[in-house]
């Protein structure tokens, strides 16, 4: 709802390790050091989104259900068969897991144009701030070809219509580029090379040094 702002429960989900706030100085380690290594950060993603759903358990704001037992019981299956080669196989199957999705995710909002708060805050309507904040790439492909990006290269129409099916992205997709041509409104679509480049630039610098970012577009 709140994209790139920090009402984003998002928004500092990485830090302090890979900075995501553009308005905030960066210290030596985040500018020249975690930026570069955010391969191997990645890897670790999943194991501390499950410590911190685990965290959010505990202090009543989540559910309690069986499925979050798997995760450990899984660990301690492998451990228990094969020792630490069962540990081992278990970190690199879930640092695959962490690095391929992690890096997509991030590329979706850490793109210089997401970035561009100013730009974000002369945003006219939530809508439109949802195009400023979302990176988009091969956005030209089929749903199934899609895949090999877990079909997040269509996200900004993942954040205009969240409630519906991905299979319908190609086809919004194609809606989503003739409106913005028909009001005017500006819509960057770039290579993943590219927004990968720009994401590890938005780690390592602040883009909009002490500006104050607008929750709501417009600045209203």
């Amino acid at each position: 709802m709140y994209t790139n702002t920090p009402w984003d429960n998002h928004f500092e989900g990485s830090a302090p390790f890979l900075v995501t706030d553009p308005t905030v100085e960066r210290s030596a380690l985040q500018r020249f050091v975690t930026p570069y290594l955010n391969p191997l950060l990645l890897s670790f993603g999943l194991y501390a989104n499950y410590i911190i759903n685990l965290v959010e358990v505990c202090k009543g704001n989540d559910v309690v259900t069986p499925w979050k037992l798997f995760l450990p019981l899984e660990i301690a299956a492998m451990a228990y068969a094969w020792g630490w080669r069962g540990l081992l196989l278990m970190y690199l199957s879930h640092a695959i897991l962490g690095v391929y999705y992690f890096t997509l995710a991030l590329m979706n909002h850490n793109a210089e144009r997401c970035h561009d708060v100013s730009k974000r805050n002369a945003a006219r309507d939530w809508g439109e701030a949802q195009l400023v904040c979302s990176a988009d790439w091969a956005v030209g492909m089929p749903f199934w070809a899609a895949g090999i990006f877990l079909w997040l290269n269509y996200h900004t129409v993942h954040h205009l219509f969240p409630l519906t099916d991905m299979s319908h992205h190609p086809a919004m997709q194609r809606i989503l580029i003739e409106t913005c041509e028909e009001f005017g409104v500006d819509y960057v679509v770039q290579s993943p090379a590219k927004i990968y480049q720009q994401m590890i630039g938005s780690f390592s610098s602040p883009r909009a040094l002490l500006q104050e970012i607008m929750v709501y577009g417009g600045g209203i």
